[in-house]
């Protein structure tokens, strides 16, 4: 059996008791901590962010009847026999995160897919579609028109789109009340 003499006992002892300390201290630990004899204050303001209550995540709803949309023959809307493509949203989702300052950052994901229609259309197309934030129902904080370029390749019949929506962004001093994020198509720019 190996012995420790006292200075290797007293040498570990010292190194277990510097690990414990920097463990309990309010500082916090980093090993550039131990490096550079302090806490270092990027890495805690990270940390404070990445842990952040979040103040704001709103649900992600479809607006009704914004789900689906077709896109005609030119000339020929309203002729159901004339769809060329017809696109659906079939996920969306939502991140937040607040900073120091009560700010919320939203990225919101919308995906779906586009179908040929009876004429069985191949081809690009563009998809316009809208991400809005509401505040207690008629308080628009965001809105903006999102042009998805979609291409059905020759010899399929469909292709997945998708789009994220980074900078939704809710001050600290809006951030009370009641929040829905809508997505949908806006036909009403289409091309």
């Amino acid at each position: 059996m190996m012995s420790v003499g006292f200075s290797g006992k007293f040498l570990s002892a010292l190194a277990l008791a510097m690990a414990l300390s920097a463990c309990s201290s309010g500082g916090g630990f980093s090993p550039r901590s131990l490096v550079s004899g302090g806490p270092d204050p990027k890495a805690e303001q990270e940390s404070l962010e990445k842990f952040a209550t979040v103040a704001v995540c709103p649900d992600v709803q479809v607006r009704d009847g914004t789900q689906m949309m077709a896109v005609f023959e030119k000339g020929k809307d309203g002729d159901y026999g004339a769809i060329r493509f017809q696109g659906t949203i079939r996920k969306y989702a939502r991140e937040c995160r607040t900073d120091a300052s009560g700010t919320t950052t939203i990225k919101v994901g919308v995906a779906g897919r586009l179908l040929a229609g009876p004429k069985g259309a191949t081809g690009a197309t563009t998809l316009p579609v809208r991400v809005v934030l509401v505040r207690d129902g008629d308080e628009v904080l965001y809105s903006k028109l999102y042009p998805v370029n979609v291409t059905i390749a020759p010899g399929t019949a469909a292709a997945d789109w998708d789009l994220v929506a980074p900078d939704l962004v809710v001050t600290g001093d809006k951030s009370q009340g009641n929040f829905v994020i809508y997505v949908g198509f806006d036909e009403s720019k289409k091309k």
